[in-house]
């Protein structure tokens, strides 16, 4: 799209750049704008300029975010600006003000208001999704594609995204699915432009073609086939090269350990600050320490060593006052080596002069993988101050020792992978889609996702690549006996099927008949060959048969691959199969919710499990320091290593109910979405019995950040139950009490 002239040029002080311009023009008239520019180039601006503007209009405009953190930054950030009576912020396990006008949320919460209570938003002007490509994150994309869908008309977007490639194919989606009109707008340079390149130990800054020949050379020297010998590089090194004209520097790490240990092994050669420097650290220190409870962490009093030395870490499993004090000192300029994991780098805008890489391999849950050029870029991008520095720089870490190409990403951001759809229903949205439409609107909304407008844009293609296949054929296949040229269609989807049933069949005889059916099919198409050259002998025709296996081969292939582009059907049947799960278990009738049918239409997360302890008695039954121990296990992913801890709490009841659920749901679906590991009951049970932090961490293998992140989950589930059931006043002063016991101290967010 050409850059416009724009009326606005300047706004809280800086001169816009012209996309910037370009998107406040669009916002001006009102219209929906997805913005995909380069990380740390100025989008946040844009949806600043909507926030005050629908603000000063005395209009409604909500802001999204993927992570809390961002979220809580947001509106620490809009409280200054506006004042606290206009901020709210509704986060699941935090909830302030929630009728204000401008309201910073999860965007699972405004989907869920969307689908449970639209006018609560109805009013709504502006929506703004930061960081839209989440849209293919795995575990919660689903979130992002529910919110465009179920958006009313009247309500515009901005949508803020990192660099993509498809864009405007995302942009046609949200055109298609909302009947309104997107406008992109995209930028691709950098402000500060990005300086790419290796470090090796013996070879300094370099190149990968200098690294690969240097690894080439240690191969054919070694010993040992295929093992170089070659001295670890290390991050000491790749300092030690960079510390007179680099700094400050973020320093990824894909480990909370390596963070934390590197920082420290750094502080034993280091000392970055001046005295005055030291001064102003101590400062900010107290400064942040005022809005907290006393801080009671192991970490506190090495990290307070390091952070006067100009060097930290961050990661998920530190306190939250540990990261804003981290976050405080690096804003200022106090830290000149932050060793982070890469939770940094979204959405936060802490810009530096270098980023570097300690490996360019990552663990993903399952395994280690190359990190994707996207990944890559959102980090990297976080290098070039703008006003400071003429250039950013990146460096990637590489052991000769442990050298695979292969396992490095581009380093071209024109190479940055597209977004794909990771579409999924769960329970709850199976339930509201049936609470709130009929069959025919729920068939049409299964079709609007964005997974299925991608198939079909691919359909398109393969269709016509199948067209024009057939057309090179045809001077074949109108040789077939029957019915001519659609006679190779019809054989090659008999094929197909015959194939499919082979390998899933264990009977003998029916193998044997299958692989015939198959040789007869592979035969009939030959012969349609060679009736078309009835005056040649058929050993001249070799290249020529070739080539037409080779075309035959293709055209199946395009068949198989049209096949597999119809996720419409797809989505029908996930619907048809847990619908039928939860017709199993009582919570529809028909086409009507029942009791337990509404109370887990209300529950986002382990629905099921929710709802049977409701309808066991379970919520009334136990105790609240039990009943938090219970919260804090749904769902609860144990780290790897992580032991569980002993109690003596009776979970007997929850556990029946968790197998119950898994066994019909492997009997049904195929696979089971219960979750429940009570590896910290007993420290939610002790801390909801009023004991302290310190101790709770003191018999745990535990992550302090993780484990205040666990109990927030189970605040979240709380206040979910408790909002499902307002007309239990006794059940809902108990679910207060819970909160109340578990919402203090490390446990409180502080805004």
């Amino acid at each position: 799209m050409t850059e416009q002239q724009s009326t606005i040029r300047t706004y809280r002080g800086f001169t816009l750049d012209p996309f910037q311009a370009e998107a406040v023009d669009f916002i001006d008239q009102n219209q929906s704008v997805l913005v995909a520019a380069p990380t740390g180039v100025g989008k946040t601006l844009i949806a600043d300029y909507i926030i005050e503007k629908i603000f000063r209009e005395g209009g409604r405009v909500v802001y999204t975010a993927p992570i809390k953190a961002l979220s809580n930054q947001k509106f620490r950030e809009f409280k200054a600006v506006v004042g606290p009576e206009a901020m709210g912020i509704l986060t699941g396990d935090v909830v302030i003000n929630p009728e204000a006008p401008i309201l910073i949320m999860t965007t699972e919460i405004f989907r869920n208001m969307l689908q449970e209570d639209p006018e609560r938003v109805h009013d709504v002007r502006y929506v703004i999704f930061d960081e839209i490509h989440y849209i293919d994150d795995p575990e919660r994309g689903s979130v992002w594609e529910e919110s465009l869908i179920f958006m009313p008309p009247t309500m515009r977007f901005l949508g803020l995204s990192a660099t993509i490639p498809n864009v405007d194919q995302l942009a046609s989606w949200i055109e298609d699915v909302q009947k309104q009109e997107v406008q992109v707008v995209t930028h691709d340079e950098r402000i500060v432009p990005l300086k790419h390149a290796l470090y090796e130990r013996s070879l300094g800054i370099t190149t990968m073609g200098r690294v690969q020949k240097k690894y080439r050379n240690l191969v054919a020297n070694s010993p040992e086939p295929g093992r170089p010998l070659a001295e670890s590089t290390t991050h000491l090194d790749l300092i030690r090269a960079i510390k007179d004209e680099y700094l400050p520097c973020l320093f990824f790490t894909f480990s909370r350990r390596k963070c934390e240990s590197n920082a420290l092994e750094l502080g034993e050669e280091h000392d970055f600050l001046t005295k005055s420097e030291k001064a102003q650290v101590r400062t900010i220190i107290a400064e942040v320490l005022e809005r907290y409870p006393n801080v009671e962490s192991e970490r506190w009093p090495h990290l307070r060593r390091l952070l006067l030395k100009g060097i930290a870490y961050h990661h998920a499993g530190m306190l939250p006052v540990l990261k804003d004090i981290v976050e405080e000192l690096f804003t200022h300029r106090l830290i000149k080596v932050l060793y982070c994991t890469e939770t940094f780098a979204v959405g936060l805008n802490f810009p530096c002069k270098t980023v570097c890489f300690d490996s360019s391999t990552k663990w993903d849950g399952l395994s280690f993988r190359p990190i994707s050029n996207r990944e890559y870029f959102q980090m990297a991008g976080r290098a070039g101050r703008r006003g400071i520095d003429e250039e950013g720089f990146v460096f990637t870490l590489v052991d000769l020792g442990y050298f695979d190409p292969s396992q490095f990403p581009s380093m071209k951001e024109d190479e940055v992978e597209p977004l794909q759809s990771q579409f999924a229903l769960t329970y709850n949205s199976i339930l509201n889609l049936v609470k709130n439409y009929d069959e025919d609107d729920i068939y049409r909304i299964l079709g609007q996702n964005f997974a299925t407008y991608q198939a079909s844009a691919e359909r398109e293609g393969v269709l016509v690549q199948l067209e024009m296949l057939a057309d090179e054929l045809a001077i074949y296949t109108k040789n077939f006996k029957g019915s001519g040229s659609e006679m190779l269609p019809r054989l090659l989807r008999k094929k197909i099927e015959f194939e499919r049933r082979l390998n899933s069949e264990y009977n003998k005889r029916t193998k044997r008949y299958l692989k015939r059916e198959i040789r007869t099919i592979n035969q009939r198409i030959d012969s349609a060959f060679y009736r078309s050259f009835p005056n040649r002998d058929p050993h001249s025709l070799r290249r020529e048969n070739r080539k037409y296996r080779r075309q035959v081969k293709n055209y199946e292939r395009l068949m198989l691959r049209e096949q597999t582009l119809n996720p419409h059907e797809k989505y029908i049947q996930e619907f048809s199969d847990k619908k039928a799960v939860l017709e199993g278990l009582g919570y529809l009738q028909g086409d009507q919710l029942t009791t337990p049918g509404l109370l887990a239409s209300q529950i986002h997360g382990h629905e099921l499990l929710i709802t049977e302890m409701f309808m066991e008695g379970l919520f009334h039954s136990y105790p609240p320091a039990e009943l938090n121990a219970v919260m804090v296990s749904i769902g609860y992913e144990p780290r790897k290593n992580e032991y569980r801890l002993k109690h003596r709490l009776d979970l007997s009841p929850v556990f029946r109910i968790w197998h119950f659920l898994a066994k019909m749901e492997q009997r049904m679906i195929g696979f089971s979405t219960v979750q429940f590991n009570d590896h910290v009951a007993a420290l939610a049970y002790r801390w909801s019995n009023g004991e302290s932090f310190a101790n709770l961490l003191n018999d745990s293998s535990i992550d302090e950040g993780d484990l205040v992140f666990a109990f927030r989950r189970g605040i979240d589930l709380l206040r979910q139950v408790r909002n499902a059931t307002t007309d239990d006043p006794n059940l809902q002063a108990k679910l207060r009490e819970c909160i109340t016991l578990m919402d203090r101290d490390e446990v409180s967010i502080w805004l």
